[in-house]
């Protein structure tokens, strides 16, 4: 019985941090606020999550696993690879950092506002970029994956892209340029000189 409840009061903190970062933003959102809103005490909450930027990635992890999900499968009904490429990219830059109230925004300020004491883990970034590089060999001919360079080097491009995109998305909404980026830079992938 004591697992189920804390069980209960960990899903809870998520639910209420997840709303909190998705009505206002990481930066605006304490952790007093949270553990209110999910009817626990603050001290309670440290002991799930020992920082904000714990709970954060928490909170992001799904989240972000959930929308690459829906990519992937939606690109299962794509056979074109300039389709599935743009598609890949409009997600990205367009779709992921306007969802959920542009909750992507908390990735960046989480970041942004770490310390080096919050040991910040790279490895979400890492396993994003390793699927998006996937999904991206999948589209492309094999004589033009050599583009995406190694060690993952185009997806950890596109997501620093992905960045600026959900700063503008923050600011001033979608980006009124965002088709012909990807426009241009699904052309370089597929008519730009591959690596020898």
């Amino acid at each position: 019985m004591v697992q189920v409840k804390k069980a209960d009061v960990r899903e809870a903190i998520l639910a209420s941090a997840f709303q909190l970062f998705s009505e206002k933003d990481y930066a605006s959102t304490s952790l007093s606020q949270i553990a209110k809103k999910a009817g626990a005490s603050t001290s309670n909450l440290y002991s799930y999550f020992p920082s904000k930027l714990d709970l954060l990635w928490a909170v992001l992890r799904p989240w972000l696993f959930r929308q690459i999900d829906q990519l992937e499968m939606e690109l299962q009904g794509i056979q074109d690879g300039r389709q599935r490429i743009e598609r890949i990219l409009f997600v990205l830059w367009g779709e992921i950092p306007a969802a959920d109230n542009n909750l992507a925004i908390n990735l960046v300020q989480g970041v942004a506002l770490s310390k080096p004491e919050d040991n910040y883990s790279r490895d979400l970034l890492l396993y994003l970029e390793q699927r998006l590089t996937v999904m991206l060999k999948d589209s492309l001919p094999e004589d033009r994956q050599g583009l995406l360079g190694e060690n993952d080097a185009f997806s950890h491009l596109a997501f620093m892209a992905f960045d600026g995109f959900v700063l503008t998305t923050r600011v001033k909404g979608r980006s009124k340029r965002l088709s012909e980026i990807v426009r241009i830079t699904t052309d370089l992938l597929l008519n730009g000189t591959p690596p020898d």
